[in-house]
């Protein structure tokens, strides 16, 4: 099987905390993950500055990537989600990329 990500991050903003920038929270089961809260208020701060004026050019670059950033995180999550909802049912083989699961569908929901 193979994905190709139509999405890719040239770079991190550099107000993104290394450490507790994301965090992962169970929906339905399947892991997904969001920024956190510190982020998210950078979000925010950022987009309320501007409404009332403009941004520096640094922030507009921030901000930009927070959004591709945003876009990434849509797209991993989306294809996790596909992923653990809908298991494969048979074993894809391929020359180039076989694929055969770590654990076999039917124990996929003891994950959960």
């Amino acid at each position: 099987m193979t994905i190709n990500f139509p999405l890719k991050l040239h770079h991190l903003p550099n107000s993104l905390p290394s450490e507790g920038a994301v965090r992962i929270e169970l929906v339905e089961g399947v892991p997904i993950f969001r920024a956190s809260s510190q982020v998210q208020k950078r979000i925010e701060k950022l987009i309320n500055k501007q409404k009332e004026s403009a941004l520096t050019s640094e922030e507009e670059t921030e901000l930009t990537v927070y959004e591709e950033l945003d876009d990434y995180l849509s797209l991993v999550n989306r294809t996790m989600k596909n992923i653990l909802l809908n298991p494969l049912r048979d074993k894809v083989y391929r020359y180039d990329e076989p694929f055969e699961p770590a654990v076999p569908p039917e124990d996929w929901e003891v994950l959960q």
